[in-house]
């Protein structure tokens, strides 16, 4: 399954905003984005950035998880 997440590189805090299912993308955790979003420490820095990517399950877990990601945040 595909999924799309938006990464926060400085703290490798994570959110997974959306899941495909068939070619449709479904949105997922639209409860927890603004929090997520205005919890980033780093916001208001001007290097602040934020990743966002569509990965594979297996695709996610070797770049991100398996390398150092700390925190899981509602996958």
């Amino acid at each position: 399954m595909n999924r799309k997440y938006i990464v926060d590189n400085t703290t490798r805090e994570y959110l997974c905003v959306a899941l495909q299912k068939g070619r449709e993308w479904e949105p997922s955790n639209q409860d927890t984005l603004t929090e997520f979003m205005d919890s980033r420490e780093n916001k208001d820095s001007p290097e602040f950035e934020l990743l966002s990517g569509e990965y594979n399950d297996n695709a996610f877990f070797e770049k991100w998880i398996r390398n150092g990601t700390n925190y899981l945040f509602r996958y």
